[in-house]
């Protein structure tokens, strides 16, 4: 999106998780749509904002905490349906429930061995559940104290271990 924005070359590798469909067209091209289709930029100046407060938030998040609470953050951010507990005391996970330790060490900034002892730290804490690569929140609260800015690094050692 930045490379529309500006005429620096922007080099990054994306890796698709999953099967994606990918349209490719030439950065004058699409400024020139965008140009000729004023109606789409009040869809698309919304977006393009949001996706940078998203890169502000991670930045900020790897500046401010630790691996712990950004971990604690990102499962939050996906619990389904934002909170609504199901009927077995379990809080289902959205799109991020099956994915591996090392994908979400990306999401955080992180490595897969730390985030793995977080997780299984969680899971003996009986805060999250996993089975058949399908990660549940037991314990909403604790997570949420996990996550918390009010909670000082010590007392996160001190619940580690």
């Amino acid at each position: 999106m930045v490379t529309l924005l500006n005429n620096s070359p922007h080099e990054i590798q994306s890796v698709a998780i999953d099967d994606v469909s990918l349209i490719s067209v030439p950065i004058m091209d699409a400024r020139d749509w965008i140009d000729r289709h004023p109606e789409f930029n009040r869809n698309f100046l919304p977006y393009l904002g949001e996706q940078m407060r998203k890169l502000e938030d991670l930045s900020t998040d790897l500046a401010l905490y630790d691996t712990m609470t950004r971990l604690a953050r990102l499962i939050l951010r996906h619990v389904a349906p934002h909170h609504t507990l199901s009927l077995d005391n379990k809080y289902s996970l959205k799109l991020i429930h099956d994915l591996h330790d090392e994908s979400l060490a990306r999401m955080v900034g992180s490595v897969r061995q730390v985030v793995n002892r977080h997780l299984q730290h969680w899971r003996k804490q009986g805060v999250l559940h996993k089975q058949n690569f399908h990660t549940e929140v037991r314990e909403l609260e604790a997570l949420q104290q996990y996550a918390s800015e009010t909670c000082s690094p010590a007392e996160k050692k001190e619940s580690a271990h």
